[in-house]
C-alpha cells in the first residue's frame, strides 16, 4: 500500500499490486470530495486553478483506511503500507490508529507501516523497489528491509513555481511569499532523511532551475548511472524537458513521469517538479 502522493502511475500500480489510498480529503467550497473517488486529478486541478483560497485538504481517516485493510486482508496476511513523510502529513499517523483496531479484527494479519521519510517522486522509488520485491516472492520482513534500504539511497530535490501556495501551509514566512511573487523567485528544496524539506537555494527562470537540479544531484549522488521518477504538478511539457535534460546528462537506467497529487500541489502550487534518483539497488 501506499498514498497518492507516491504517484504511481496506474499502469504500474496495477501490474505491481500496489493499492494506492488517498493521502487527505479535499475540500472546495464546503464540499468534501475523495480524491481519486469522487474526484479525478483533472478536476481537482482544475478546482485548484480556478479558486485556490477555497480548496484545502483534511486528513484521511482511519475508518477509511480500517476498511482497506479488511479488503485487502482477504488477500494477503501481510500488508506494508509506505507512507508519506511524517514530517510532512499525518497518514502514517491515521494508518497505525486502523492498524490497532484491525489488529483486534484479525489478529493473523500483519500489517507494518513504513514511513518514507520522503514523498512525491522520491516516496514513489521506495514504494517501487519495495512492491518488485514483493513480486519476486520476498516475504514481509526482507520486503520491508529493502524499502528501509531504498529509503536511505534516494534523494529527492523539488522545484517550486512560486512561494505563494507553500506559504498557506505555514511552512514559510509571509514576507517570502510575498517576495518571491513580487520578483519572480522560484525555490529549490531538498527533501532529507529526516523527511523534512529542506531549503536549497532560488532561482528566476525554470531554465536556471533545471541546472541547479542538475548540479544537486551530481553533488548528492555517488555515480552517474541513476534511475529517476519526475513528478510535476499539472506541468506535462516542463516534464518532458527536465526528463530529456537529465537524459543528457546522467546515464540514465529508468525514467518514470509521473503527475503530482492534487493534495501535494495544494502545498507546492501548479507548476512545481520533483525529481526522485537512486543508484542502481543490489539487494
Amino acid at each position: 500500500m501506499t498514498d497518492t502522493i507516491a504517484g504511481i502511475p496506474r499502469e504500474l500500480a496495477e501490474q505491481l499490486g500496489i493499492r494506492v489510498v488517498p493521502t487527505a480529503y479535499i475540500i472546495f467550497d464546503e464540499h468534501q470530495y475523495i480524491e481519486g473517488v469522487t474526484l479525478d486529478t483533472a478536476q481537482a486541478y482544475q478546482l485548484l486553478r480556478q479558486a485556490p483560497d477555497k480548496f484545502n485538504t483534511a486528513a484521511i481517516s482511519p475508518d477509511y483506511l480500517l476498511n482497506v485493510y479488511r479488503e485487502l486482508s482477504q488477500k494477503s496476511s501481510d500488508i506494508l503500507f509506505i507512507t508519506i513523510s511524517l514530517a510532512l502529513s499525518s497518514v502514517s499517523r491515521s494508518a497505525a490508529v486502523a492498524a490497532d483496531i484491525f489488529k483486534q479484527e484479525s489478529p493473523d494479519t500483519t500489517i507494518r507501516i513504513l514511513d518514507s521519510r520522503n514523498a512525491a517522486s522520491g516516496q514513489g522509488l521506495i514504494v517501487l523497489a519495495a512492491a518488485r520485491a514483493a513480486a519476486q516472492g520476498r516475504n514481509l520482513e526482507r520486503v520491508t528491509e529493502i524499502a528501509e534500504q531504498t529509503r536511505q539511497k534516494t534523494g529527492n530535490v523539488v522545484l517550486l513555481d512560486t512561494l505563494r501556495y507553500v506559504y498557506r501551509t505555514g511552512r514559510v514566512p509571509r514576507f517570502a511569499s510575498l517576495l518571491g511573487g513580487a520578483f519572480g523567485i522560484k525555490p529549490l528544496s531538498r527533501i532529507r532523511i529526516d523527511g523534512e524539506l529542506h531549503p536549497a537555494g532560488i532561482v528566476r527562470t525554470l531554465t536556471s532551475g533545471f541546472t541547479k537540479m542538475v548540479d544537486m544531484i551530481k553533488e548528492e549522488a555517488a555515480t552517474d548511472a541513476l534511475h529517476f521518477m519526475i513528478m510535476h504538478a499539472d506541468a506535462p511539457q516542463s516534464a518532458a524537458e527536465l526528463a530529456a535534460l537529465l537524459q543528457s546528462r546522467f546515464k540514465c537506467l529508468s525514467m518514470i513521469i509521473s503527475e503530482f497529487s492534487p493534495v501535494m500541489a495544494y502545498g507546492a502550487g501548479p507548476g512545481s517538479l520533483s525529481i526522485g534518483f537512486h543508484s542502481e539497488l543490489v539487494f
